[in-house]
């Protein structure tokens, strides 16, 4: 995969106080300085996701959190790493709440987003690039929804590889915090990352009346049962 050193330089200040915090300055110090080159070499050693994926910064961030771990022989605990994670979003909170979820124009941006990715992953960018996100929308609650799922995790699949696959439950649980931070709620059945089959999406404003993401899917399929039982009695 090409490197790109953006997201480790800018999130290197906050992985060191953390670090500081709760291991002392010698550990933050040392594992960081080991981490940098090894961050360079965990993304030249990844599957390349093809240039111009839309989706490849997300590899690129969590290998930024994957790499002071891996460099530190594990020493650091995982929740150690995501606590690292959790203060870097909120380091750039600007970035995200800028978009509100309660908004016709903060879901639209997501539904765009997801559908530029499905656009770009065509049948020739899969036979180029076999272990890229595979994104769909199936189990979708209703039809406006601001929902996708992801079936394929290149992230998850290579942190297996590497060693790191108890980092990912603690980093997939971040999408909360993520969405919370663009005033959204994401309501979620499961990550592939926990043993799920996929990592569904189901986002709503944190504002809208909308608390579980089954009771679309019983609004639908009771509306369903209804117009059946109207078909058998006409």
């Amino acid at each position: 995969m090409k490197y790109n050193g953006f997201y480790f330089a800018l999130f290197q200040g906050t992985m060191k106080k953390v670090l500081t915090e709760r291991c002392g300055q010698t550990v933050a110090v040392q594992t960081l300085r080991a981490a940098r080159p090894l961050y360079r070499n965990l993304v030249a050693e990844m599957p390349d996701l093809g240039d111009g994926n839309p989706m490849a910064f997300n590899a690129l961030f969590a290998l930024a959190f994957v790499a002071p771990y891996l460099a530190s022989g594990k020493q650091i605990p995982p929740e150690t790493v995501q606590e690292m994670m959790r203060r870097s979003l909120l380091h750039v909170r600007f970035y995200f709440s800028a978009k509100d979820l309660n908004s016709e124009k903060g879901q639209a941006a997501i539904k765009k987003r997801v559908m530029k990715y499905i656009r770009w992953y065509n049948e020739d960018k899969q036979r180029s690039y076999p272990t890229s996100f595979l994104v769909d929308e199936v189990g979708k609650p209703y039809e406006d929804a601001c929902y996708y799922r992801i079936t394929r995790c290149p992230i998850c699949t290579y942190c297996k590889r590497i060693g790191a696959k108890e980092l990912m439950p603690l980093l997939c649980e971040l999408d909360e915090l993520m969405i919370s931070l663009e005033h959204g709620v994401l309501h979620r059945e499961q990550t592939i990352a926990s043993g799920g089959a996929y990592c569904d999406y189901y986002i709503t404003g944190d504002r809208e009346l909308c608390p579980s993401p089954a009771k679309p899917r019983e609004l639908n399929a009771a509306h369903a049962g209804t117009e059946a039982e109207k078909s058998d009695h006409s």
